[in-house]
């Protein structure tokens, strides 16, 4: 059995779970997103009405950076997360 997140909503909280989250918890981890939305599981809870997010589609990349649609399931709210920023490559001086 594995550990899930608490899938009651408290006030004033609420977003991605962790477990979809880099180590940052800044952007979007892909493989666990991805299985999500295969599966068609929650990854979040909305914050303005406490309903599951859940993933709307596939994520499209926009200036170089992946972008994961999201849906509530309550108030149908979209919204979108970023996953982590492209690395750059370093100049060679000359």
């Amino acid at each position: 059995m594995t550990h899930q997140a608490p899938l009651l909503h408290i006030p004033g909280r609420g977003g991605i779970w962790r477990r979809y989250l880099l180590d940052n918890r800044q952007h979007i981890n892909a493989a666990p997103w991805l299985d999500a939305l295969a599966q068609h599981a929650p990854v979040g809870t909305c914050r303005p009405c406490g309903g599951y997010l859940y993933p709307n589609g596939h994520p499209d990349r926009i200036g170089g950076r992946d972008v994961y649609p999201v849906r509530c399931n309550g108030c149908r709210r979209e919204s979108a997360a970023h996953g982590p920023a492209p690395t750059r490559t370093k100049r060679s001086r000359r």
